[in-house]
């Protein structure tokens, strides 16, 4: 986090019942290889074959984040298909918020998963579902062009931050003049997903906020310039629409962007990079979280106020209690905790959590997939009072 001591003080004030996580972190970095190795599928298995065969009956529908289009579409394509090619599979990837009200009205999904761990708690936990698995984290980053002035500005920044000595006072110094060009600049505009939809909306606009509290000494100024002012930005209901708004010239910056969707989005593409940002303001760290707290906020649109919690930013899931087809979803997270799965997602910039940690009711997980988790007690958890 910043060096500066009454931001530090503050900062670890913020409550600490994030403890459970580093703990589960721990435990999936010291027992996530084991794991992997001793409960990789395989069709072989009579359980498996058995699930195998009673999946097969039913088309399997996915709903998850837009921003899993990638990662989780790799992962059905590449792997889970060609391990069971009898099973039918349907794959829907809009905003998390968006997921969950479809599945509220329709009980569609086999198998559900949000970019961010509020979204299933306070939408689903009344009907559909008592429990979430929290299987990645990605960070925060910035895409641009760096075929425009602006673009190329920014990029070279970062490149010339990425030499000099973190919170020194020429790295902050560099820093601040990125992110006036990204949002104190009158002739640049940023685009951002609607944090109503998107959790990467309301992600995007609180890392605003910290990089503005931690470089410019204000947790509005930057938040302030953009949010306020309606030709500053242009925003779509899910980040991954906004690339295209870049390479069609309207915005300069999209700020609501995860590392697992800008690796895709910009490779191999002519002009398209990202900068990743440091840990105290891209809600990738655990370490930073009393400091991100410092970023919490409310967003009011069309007279409707949310309250906000800045969290890092994990991937969930859960079967719904009416999934369409559970035996299916059982082999596709069987499949996300394979070794296959586990190179799936760090591909494309996702950390995998192994063992998955569940929040919520750990008597309804499944039982062929509970050697990949580990429970955490939700009553202690912060992670269910954001957006």
């Amino acid at each position: 986090m910043p060096n500066n001591p009454d931001v530090v003080k503050e900062g670890r004030h913020g409550r600490m019942s994030i403890a459970w996580l580093i703990i589960g972190l721990l435990i999936g970095a010291l027992f996530g290889s084991l794991l992997t190795y001793y409960y990789a599928p395989t069709k072989t298995s009579s359980s498996t074959s058995s699930i195998y065969a009673a999946a097969s009956s039913t088309p399997f529908s996915i709903g998850a984040a837009g921003t899993l289009t990638y990662a989780w579409g790799s992962l059905t394509n590449n792997t889970f298909e060609k391990l069971y090619p009898d099973i039918k599979v349907a794959q829907l990837y809009e905003g998390s918020g968006a997921v969950a009200t479809t599945e509220v009205a329709t009980k569609q999904f086999s198998i559900e998963a949000a970019a961010d761990t509020s979204v299933i708690p306070s939408d689903l936990f009344q009907n559909i579902t008592d429990y979430e698995i929290a299987f990645g984290q990605t960070q925060m980053v910035i895409i641009l062009d760096t075929a425009t002035a602006s673009g190329a500005s920014v990029y070279s920044l970062w490149q010339t931050a990425q030499t000099e000595t973190p919170m020194s006072s020429q790295w902050n110094s560099t820093w601040q003049q990125i992110f006036t060009t990204i949002a104190l600049d009158s002739n640049t505009v940023v685009g951002v997903s609607n944090p109503f939809t998107d959790p990467s909306g309301f992600q995007g606009a609180g890392m605003l906020r910290l990089a503005g509290l931690a470089f410019f000494g204000s947790v509005t100024k930057l938040y302030d310039a953009v949010y306020n002012n309606p030709s500053k930005y242009k925003m779509e209901d899910t980040e991954t629409d906004l690339v295209t708004l870049v390479q069609a010239g309207q915005v300069n910056f999209v700020i609501s962007a995860y590392e697992s969707n800008a690796i895709p989005q910009t490779k191999g593409v002519a002009n398209l990079a990202y900068i990743t940002l440091p840990d105290f303001i891209n809600l990738g760290s655990v370490s930073e979280l009393n400091y991100y707290y410092l970023g919490n906020f409310q967003y009011t649109e069309s007279g409707t106020t949310q309250s906000y919690v800045l969290n890092p930013v994990t991937y969930c899931l859960t079967i719904p209690k009416p999934s369409t087809n559970p035996n299916a979803a059982i082999l596709y997270v069987e499949t996300l905790f394979s070794p296959a799965g586990a190179a799936t997602l760090e591909s494309y910039g996702i950390t995998p959590l192994n063992p998955g940690l569940v929040y919520g009711n750990d008597n309804s997980v499944p039982s062929p997939i509970l050697p990949f988790t580990t429970p955490v007690n939700s009553t202690d958890s912060v992670l269910f009072t954001g957006g």
